[in-house]
């Protein structure tokens, strides 16, 4: 008797939509502590296989001068469960979400048509529950996007120190 396949955890855009809702409601916060000012507007998303939908963004400034944006990419993203880029003049940091430990290599031993053994080991280390994750390029390591994170990333894209 073989396993039953198990199927990966499929988000709708509503899901996503509410996911980024919450990001943007906390680097709000983040943002207005620091005297920032915030403005959100929709932006319209398509992807294939989905309806086109609306999903927030946030544009940060400081003394009416653009600091940064935080742009909606999609739901559909290869390896997680949705993608925002936080955006400023000088660089760009792209945020996944992942959920559980995040992705994962798996494999399967199949002897005489029956699985005989199988293991699975994640992709990156640092992931350790659902949420926004900035991954340190030099060494592949995941991070939770927090608060500190959050402002150290935006002093980098934007050159403002806060």
């Amino acid at each position: 008797m073989t396993e039953p396949k198990t199927e990966p955890v499929l988000f709708s855009s509503e899901e996503y939509v509410q996911r980024v809702t919450a990001f943007l409601k906390a680097a709000s916060g983040w943002c207005t502590d620091r005297g920032l000012s915030v403005e959100t507007e929709a932006l319209t998303l398509r992807e294939e296989g989905l309806a086109e939908y609306e999903a927030p963004s946030l544009y940060i400034s400081k003394d009416a001068v653009s600091v940064a944006k935080i742009l909606p990419i999609g739901s559909k993203i290869i390896g997680a469960y949705g993608r925002l880029d936080l955006i400023g003049r000088v660089s760009r940091h792209a945020f996944l979400f992942y959920s559980g430990n995040g992705p994962a290599f798996s494999t399967q031993t199949i002897v005489k048509g029956r699985i005989t053994s199988s293991s699975s080991a994640p992709m990156l280390s640092g992931v350790d529950g659902e949420g926004w994750y900035w991954i340190e390029a030099r060494v592949r390591r995941a991070r939770r996007v927090e608060e500190n994170l959050f402002i150290d990333l935006l002093t980098d894209v934007s050159d403002y120190e806060f």
